[in-house]
């Protein structure tokens, strides 16, 4: 205790940290009171309007909202109407001017909050994109706390001046050598250093955390804490399921182990190098360097080291894009952190820096331990080995791709599948009937069965497109709750069935009535999100997600739904859709200018194919297949492996559909229908 409270000492007044914590907090304070700016200035300039309007909506979506609003938007459309026609007949002579100040102020009382309606309805725009996960809410204080992707180089700089003289001091002075002559004086002094150091860096932290929480709550106020994060637009992609406060827990639980690290690392330099100087320029470098150097901002939360932790912010965002107006196509400006790429750099960041206290202790040890320590050494670097390994093994399955194997779906042929043994399709003669029914076909014995044998036919209806892959083969359909004379959908499912025995598995499933809210067992309405479950017209799959196409607000939406978390996210948005094909991994469609886009569905990128301008499309283990608008309509295949591009017709083609091996096409000039084989080309 006596050399605990020693050092305590040497570190606060002999190396001024009682100076140093003091001009920390007294430029914390000041930067935040001068330097903070609201992130939505408009609402703070029209506070009061805002919130008129905030009043009346707070909390999750609803009917009532979208009502709420659309009344708002016509009140106000039809007074600023009005108002304008009784100012041209108050200057024409046709309106008394008493009158005309009567009907004024009663107008102008109603657009008197219209600057507040104006961004409330912008909030309003945001939240319906996703209902579930978006509630309306006072952002400004949440959005200054949580809402940046900045770095504390104040608190950087504070440990560096407190953590860098604990061992350099003594290197410069010399009392390094005298200590390794103690018995217990070496490992007693190293031990309390570093716990004197982890100590006073984590309240530090957590005083930091506490200071900028109460700043934020007196000058804006942090109300609604249990709401989503996705609610501020800042993480708006974001797939975690956390709240508002949740999150600044838990990132205030990251910095904390990030400066935990950082003044490993400093002690780690210091017993190096042994030189103040020398320490604390490649500490500073090993922070600052790849925070201001690294050209994709989301690079840092997947380096191993204290940096990504010490901001925290980043691993609560998901995938962001910015269009590029010179390559026509959408760059990645953020990557979002995975659960399993965080554990691996978590599992990295925590045994470099084991082996950073083991280094430090071994180097301050003197030799009356050197030999009891030379055991527990071997063992202790058996464990890391073995960690090592582990995470080893982690980084390499989370490698790769994950590709389902021989995948080719074409939305064209969504009704139909094939594997070796039979062959799936959508009954033409039921659907006539508005009754999708799915039969199969042995393609030895030619013996036709429906796939979905449903005793409650009547309370449940299968969707028209099926998805297969390999022995596997997939549907949808929406199960339906009959009360009085009216009928309405409840649930949206997804089924597997393996083909070899014909076992059912519940692949996806999505109550459409109302979902039960985790707070106070609430319920809370989610029309907006089952009217896209409505319009679902196909589907497929890989690995780990769930890909739906459905229509909103009158175009075409991919959604991805992960398999396991059940988060949803909108992928692409095409305004009218013409063809559509996946391989496992990419997608592929056409877009408004006739060209092919390519979706890599692991690295959330988009590349144009620009030289391939065609309206009909169809993918295949090796080949995609168009009808070339360049080439008079003609058919051309390119290679997928080399995008070698070949000539199929020397005749325009008016459409064409393929059915393995066969392409079988109508010509455009003559109607007539043709067939060729794609093994004879």
């Amino acid at each position: 205790m006596s050399i605990w409270k020693y050092e305590m000492k040497k570190m606060l007044f002999h190396h001024k940290g009682f100076l140093f914590i003091g001009l920390y907090f007294i430029l914390s304070i000041a930067s935040m009171v001068i330097l903070d700016k609201p992130a939505n200035p408009d609402v703070e300039m029209n506070r009061s309007q805002y919130q008129f309007y905030l009043n009346h909506v707070q909390g999750p979506y609803s009917e009532e909202t979208e009502h709420f609003f659309a009344n708002e938007a016509a009140k106000i459309s039809d007074a600023k109407v009005a108002l304008q026609r009784i100012s041209d007949n108050f200057y024409d002579g046709e309106l008394e001017e008493q009158e005309f100040l009567t009907q004024s102020d009663s107008l102008a009382s109603i657009l008197k909050n219209e600057k507040g309606f104006q961004l409330a309805y912008n909030q309003f725009v945001y939240v319906r994109e996703m209902p579930d996960n978006r509630y309306f809410l006072y952002t400004n204080g949440w959005d200054g706390l949580l809402s940046n992707d900045s770095l504390d180089i104040l608190f950087v700089l504070l440990v560096l001046l407190l953590v860098t003289p604990m061992f350099c001091y003594e290197f410069e002075s010399k009392m390094d050598e005298l200590l390794l002559t103690v018995k217990k004086g070496s490992r007693t002094h190293a031990l309390c250093k570093i716990s004197q150091v982890l100590v006073m860096v984590s309240l530090l932290c957590l005083l930091g955390a506490g200071l900028r929480y109460g700043f934020y709550d007196f000058k804006y106020g942090l109300e609604n804490g249990h709401y989503p994060l996705e609610s501020l637009s800042y993480f708006g992609t974001s797939i975690k399921d956390v709240t508002l406060l949740q999150s600044f827990l838990w990132i205030t639980a990251g910095k904390l182990f990030g400066s935990l690290c950082f003044a490993i690392l400093i002690l780690f330099a210091s017993v190096c190098f042994k030189k103040y100087a020398i320490t604390l320029f490649s500490c500073t470098a090993a922070v600052l360097l790849p925070y201001y150097g690294l050209q994709l901002e989301s690079t840092k939360y997947f380096l191993p080291g204290p940096l990504g932790f010490m901001v925290s912010t980043g691993y609560f965002r998901g995938n962001e894009f910015k269009r590029n107006s010179w390559k026509d196509q959408m760059d990645i400006i953020f990557r979002e952190v995975s659960f399993t790429a965080w554990s691996i750099v978590f599992a990295i960041t925590v045994s470099l820096s084991v082996i950073m206290l083991f280094v430090i202790l071994r180097k301050r040890s003197n030799v009356w331990i050197v030999k009891q320590r030379k055991h527990r050494g071997r063992r202790l670097l058996l464990t890391l080995l073995i960690l090592w390994m582990v995470v080893s093994m982690l980084v390499g399955c989370s490698s790769s791709n994950g590709a389902m194997a021989d995948v080719a779906y074409n939305y064209a042929s969504k009704q139909s599948f094939q594997n070796d043994k039979y062959r799936f399709y959508m009954d033409p003669k039921e659907m006539e009937l508005g009754n999708n029914q799915i039969v199969f076909e042995d393609q030895t014995s030619g013996e036709k069965r429906k796939l979905v044998r449903d005793p409650l036919t009547s309370l449940t209806r299968i969707k028209g497109a099926i998805f297969g892959d390999g022995t596997y083969v997939y549907y949808m359909k929406l199960d339906y709750e009959k009360s009085g004379l009216r009928e309405g959908a409840t649930r949206f499912s997804v089924i597997g069935v393996d083909t070899t025995r014909f076992n059912e598995k519940i692949i996806f499933e999505k109550k459409l009535s109302a979902d039960k809210g985790t707070m106070l067992g609430l319920v809370k309405g989610n029309a907006y999100v089952a009217s896209f479950y409505l319009t679902v017209s196909a589907f497929f799959l890989d690995e780990s997600s769930l890909y739906l196409i459905g229509q909103t607000d009158g175009q075409t939406e991919i959604r991805q739904m992960n398999r396991l978390t059940g988060d949803m996210r909108v992928l692409l948005q095409i305004p009218v859709l013409r063809s559509l094909a996946f391989d496992g991994r990419t997608i592929y469609y056409v877009d408004e200018k006739s060209q092919i886009v390519k979706y890599d569905t692991k690295t959330d990128t988009m590349t144009t194919i620009t030289d391939l301008i065609t309206r009909e499309f169809i993918l295949t283990e090796s080949e995609l297949i168009y009808v070339n608008r360049k080439e008079q309509q003609k058919l051309y295949a390119m290679n997928l492996h080399d995008s070698t591009i070949h000539k199929l017709t020397d005749v325009p083609v008016l459409s064409f559909q393929y059915d393995k091996p066969y392409i079988t096409y109508i010509g455009k000039l003559d109607l007539k229908e043709y067939q060729i084989s794609m093994d004879s080309d």
